[in-house]
Order: C-alpha cells, then structure tokens, then sequence
C-alpha cells in the first residue's frame, strides 16, 4: 500500500498504464554561432509555432471542458508572450552567439533555479509550465515531435510527472485515475483531475519504479491511498465502497422530477449553469428546470476569431429547443480576467481591467452581431438575456439603448422575435451591491455571480492559490451582501437568483435559502444535491440557519457551524461532500502476511 496526496475524491479500478516523458537532449555546438540573425529568426518561429499549437490544445479542451475549465493553459500562452523571456533568450543569442535551443535551455534553468528557492508551494509548482514551455520551444527548434498519450482501453496513468500540455490531450474515456511520482494539490494534474471529475493522486514518490503496465490497482480518491495487486478481500471491500456511493448518487437522481420545495411548500427555481448547447441534455436529465447562465464565450474562443450572427444563432436557438419551454437566460460576452481571447492584448491586471461589458461597449459590431442573435433565438418567449461585468449605472443604459437598436432593426426586416424579453445584469461587483436599489429600476432581473463578488470584496484573485485561503464564497462579508442584494431586489418587485460556485456547495444552500433567493444555478452534476438539501428542510429552519451565520465574524466559525447542520440533518449529503468512506487503511492493514500486496 502506498500513500500520497488525494486531490480528487472518487475510487477508481483497472490496470495501469506507464507513461513517460520524452526527455530533452541537446547537442549543441559549443562553437559561437555566425549567424546570430538567423538564429533569431528560428527562435522567434518556434515561439510563435509553439503559441498557435497551445492554441489549438487549448481549443481542443474547451471543447471537450468548456472554457473555465481549460484556461489553466493560459498561464503556458502567456509565457511564451513573456518579454523578459523573450528578450533575455535574443540578448543570450546576440552576445553569446549561442544556438537558439541552448539559449532558451540556460535561461529557462535560471528561472527555475530561482523558483526552487521560493518557499510558496503554489509558486514552486508553477515550474512545470515553465519546463513544458521551454520542451515545447526546443521540440520545436529541433523539429521533434511529443510522444502521445494513447490506450485502447480504460486505464489507470501512471507517470512521474505530466506536462500541462500532456494533460490537456488526454482521452477524457478512457482515463480511470491519475497517479504521479510529484505534484501538488496546485498541479495541473489535479485540477485537471478534478475537471474531469476523476481520481487523482500525486506526490507518490517512487510509484513508477513499483509498477509494471496492466497491473491492478486500486486507487482510493478519498484517502490518498494506491493498492497495488490488491487481494480478493480488499477488492470486495473498495467495490463495497464504491456501489454505496453509486447508490446515494442514484438515490439522488430519482428526485430529477420531484420540484425543488422545502418541507413546508416554499419553491425555488433550480437551474443550470452550461457552456455548450449540448450540456443542455445533460442539465435536464439532472433535474434542472432551465438554464440559469448561458455562457456564449465557447465559440469565440474555439473559432479563434468573431463568430457570425447566423452561426452564433443556431448555436442559441439549439439551446433554447432542448430546455423548451424552460426558460434559457444567456449572458453576453465576457472575454477578459480568466477568459483569454486569442488577440487580446495583455493587461497587468484583467480582473480589473477590459472585459465583459466594457470590451463589448468599445466593439460595438460584436455586440451588435450577438445581441441579433440573441433575439433571434428569442421566437419561442424562453429566452432572458444578461449583461456582465456591470459596474456603472451607465454602462446598462448604454447597453439597453444598444439592444434596442437592434430590435428596431429586426422589427423593420420582419425577423420576428420576442418583443418582452427580460433584460437582467450579473450582480459581481460591490459598486453595484451598494446602489442595488438604483440598479433594480433599470433591470428586470438579478444574478448574483458570487465568484467575481467575492473576489472583489476580499480583494483575494480566485485564480491565484497562493491566497486561496482568503477566498471563501461563506465569508459573513460575501453572505450579508447577497442579503442587501436580495432585499433590494424584493423591495422593487424584481426577482434575484444567485448562479456563482455558491449556489452548487450544499453547505451553503441552507443561507441562500434563508435570505429568499429566488433561483440557483449550478453546474448539472450538483443539482440532484442541491435539491436534496432544499426537500429537507423548511424555510423556517433556513431563515434561523442564516441569521445566525449573518453573525458570525468569520468563514470559519459559518463553516463549522454549517458542517455541524450537514452531520446531523444531511448525512447523505455530507457523505459525497466530504467524501465520508470507510478508513482505507482499515481496509487494508488487517490483510494478512500472505495477501498479495505490496507496502
């Protein structure tokens, strides 16, 4: 038995497979080069070969994750962009007159010399990009081609390490688990186990060296736990284990077409939050009556370039077929933050800066083109539509004067659509939580996105894990500005639905049920807990949950408090949240002597 990080729950069986990397040799000359011109040139091709491939990967992942899920590359792509780098590598080629690939190679291993001295783990990991980087522009440079990663059947991967690019590409199908010698709980392999929603454990040490390809093993997600060769007792008790989970999250599958109401009759709207028309199947079949948040950014960043009004349209008018007649509320463009557009320019800080709203009100004609569509896909009256990124009282007036030009405009070609449709904005930023009542005249709607608004008021970037602590979307600072939101909304008539991470944590249903929102969206896969959560209890009980997690002063003393809720009203629920399984080890330590078993 060996032991090392989990990084994403569930428990996985099957043989493994051994995957390694394909090393760098170099053999470069050790004589000045002559023509350092032409050396540029090569380097300055191989930057730009190696941008359009992680492109093309990261293309290829949005596809198959969506873009929230991919933009992990985006830190790969930015490299490449680094001047610093860049400038270091032609000053090392012009002065020193070395090769490009030996150039690169010696300032790549500066930088990661000074990385292994930073104590911060977040950073420390950060390595792997740079070392994937640095392989991609030598392959690249040395017309190497990466060895792929490719099996016929439902395997465990087993390896060292594995690039972010490697991860990326790899069959979604047909991978059981991750396993690797190194990494962290920041490693792109686990967040990438975690977006596919696989075991994964990292940090095994000398796994590779105990292991030989198609061996079974068991691969405990919960623990942290890898049982190689298991005994026949072992395999019975793992199996045991994973049916029992299988059979709660089937048992919360059969409330799909029960409605979302509390024990004594209050009724929440639960919708879905999706990316790909196709996902819409998928929101259905998990109980969701609607789409809560459409994000549309999916074809501007898989086309590499603006998508037009008839493609954008048919894309839209799908997605409203399949949830008919739910309703489908989709939000408008919001490239920029953690949404990297192919020619976008870089910004030291893009959280704050060119995104959503204010890029589209800049690029009116992509507004324009999106908002006909939009209206277009609106025919069958289930469509809402909502602005991002608002910030200003300013900004959807303009926009709204905007969108009616463009109905004007589909009035005057007889294009029909719906001439009712309501007009909503994303509640994420705390200038707007503050005049909420001035907002809720000019919308029809609020959504709250609480992972933009929790980061803005606790000035904690969500995507950097170095502060990851700081950020909890169950801080009492995040809870009671929802309740302002919420309350400003009812005093004028205007409903509120919240469709951030919040909305999908089952520790947090019972606040948001206590403060009276009136929808949740979440991701598919959650709603059947979500709905669990809301059928078990009243609204009474809710609204004494939440006013007194209103009065903590910490996320710690909220969680603690609703961790307490989940144990003795939620056992169901807090069995898949926290992974509660039996002990591993108890599993596995009374083996006997005799039990083929490798410790």
């Amino acid at each position: 038995m060996l032991r090392g990080i989990a990084v994403s729950f569930g428990i996985a069986i099957g043989p493994a497979f051994l995957y390694e990397e394909t090393g760098i040799l170099l053999k470069g000359t050790t004589q000045p080069i002559e023509n350092t011109e032409k050396e540029i040139i090569r380097f300055k091709q191989a930057i730009k070969k190696s941008k359009k491939q992680l492109l093309e990967i990261k293309k290829g992942l949005v596809k198959k994750l969506g873009f929230t899920k991919a933009n992990f590359l985006d830190v790969q792509i930015l490299a490449l962009e680094d001047e610093w780098i860049f400038d270091e590598t032609i000053k090392k080629i012009k002065e020193e007159r070395k090769e490009a690939t030996q150039a690169i190679f010696e300032i790549s291993n500066g930088l990661l010399a000074k990385f292994e001295e930073i104590d911060d783990p977040y950073l420390r990991e950060r390595t792997s990009d740079i070392k994937d980087v640095t392989r991609r522009i030598i392959k690249n440079l040395t017309d190497k081609q990466d060895k792929s990663i490719s099996f016929t059947e439902n395997m465990i991967l087993v390896a060292r390490n594995l690039s972010p690019s490697d991860t990326a590409q790899l069959e979604k199908e047909k991978v059981l688990a991750f396993l690797t010698d190194f990494g962290g709980k920041n490693s792109h392999t686990a967040i990438m186990a975690r977006a596919l929603e696989i075991p994964a454990i990292v940090g095994l040490r000398e796994l590779t060296n105990k292991i030989t390809l198609g061996e079974k093993i068991i691969v405990d997600g919960y623990s942290g736990v890898v049982v190689i060769n298991p005994s026949e007792k072992t395999l019975k008790n793992y199996e045991k284990k994973r049916k029992h989970l299988l059979d709660i999250e089937k048992e919360l599958l059969c409330l799909k077409d029960l409605p979302a109401t509390t024990v004594d009759g209050h009724s929440i709207d639960l919708s879905a939050n999706i990316e790909f028309p196709d996902d819409a199947e998928s929101a259905k079949n998990h109980g969701a009556r609607g789409i809560g948040l459409f994000r549309t950014e999916f074809l501007f960043l898989t086309e590499g370039k603006p998508p037009d009004e008839k493609m954008q349209y048919n894309e839209y008018k799908q997605v409203v077929d399949s949830m008919y007649p739910d309703t489908v509320i989709f939000r408008t463009l919001d490239l920029g933050g953690d949404k990297i557009f192919e020619n976008a320019y870089p910004e030291n800080n893009p959280f704050l800066g060119w995104r959503a709203i204010r890029f589209l009100l800049s690029r009116k004609d992509l507004f324009k083109t999106q908002l006909r569509a939009i209206l277009r896909a609106s025919e069958r009256h289930t469509v809402r539509i909502m602005f991002p990124m608002i910030s200003d009282l300013s900004e959807i007036i303009k926009a709204k004067n905007i969108l009616r030009e463009v109905a004007d405009e589909l009035e005057r070609e007889g294009i029909p659509f719906d001439k009712d449709m309501e007009i909503g904005i994303m509640v994420e930023i705390p200038s707007v939580a503050i005049l909420a009542d001035d907002f809720a005249k000019e919308a029809d709607f609020f959504s709250i996105g609480t992972n933009d608004l929790t980061q803005y008021i606790l000035a904690v970037d969500r995507t950097n894990e170095r502060v990851a602590s700081l950020y909890d979307h169950l801080h009492p600072a995040v809870l009671r500005t929802i309740k302002t939101i919420i309350e400003a909304a009812h005093r004028n008539s205007k409903w509120v639905g919240v469709c951030g991470e919040i909305a999908g944590d089952p520790l947090a249903i019972p606040v948001l049920l206590g403060v009276e929102v009136d929808e949740l969206s979440t991701s598919p896969m959650v709603i059947p807990e979500v709905k669990k959560v809301i059928r078990t209890l009243s609204l009474k009980e809710a609204k004494t949950i939440a006013g007194k997690c209103l009065m903590f002063s910490t996320a710690k003393e909220v969680r603690a408090f609703l961790c307490e809720i989940i144990n003795t009203k939620l056992p169901v629920i807090k069995e898949l949240i926290l992974g509660v399984v039996e002990d591993a080890q108890d599993a596995n330590t009374k083996e006997k002597p005799g039990d083929n078993q490798r410790k």
